[in-house]
């Protein structure tokens, strides 16, 4: 996986969930939501099916990192920390 500021990431979330909220205010307390586009699935046309697609499953949140999908908040957030917190200002090789 490309360990640089070009990845496309996408998460598909809920507004109900709270699971979903759990990582909707990590990024936000992080400061990622420029980095990130979000898509409800309730309200992006598309979404669910792209989701179910994607994973097999309606679970949500799913973080898709260059369109690979990652589940579980715990998972998504730990990813997020580790890869684009941890890496703000440092330069990875």
């Amino acid at each position: 996986m490309r360990k640089d500021k070009t990845l496309k990431l996408e998460l598909i979330h809920k507004w109900t969930c709270p699971y979903s909220a759990q990582v909707r205010d990590f990024i936000e307390e992080n400061g990622l939501k420029n980095r990130i586009d979000f898509l409800e699935v309730d309200e992006t046309e598309g979404a669910s099916d792209r989701l179910s697609q994607l994973t097999g499953k309606t679970q949500v949140p799913c973080l898709l990192i260059d369109g690979e999908p990652k589940l579980e908040s715990r998972d998504i957030i730990q990813w997020l920390d580790q890869n684009l917190v941890g890496a703000q200002g440092t330069a990875r090789a």
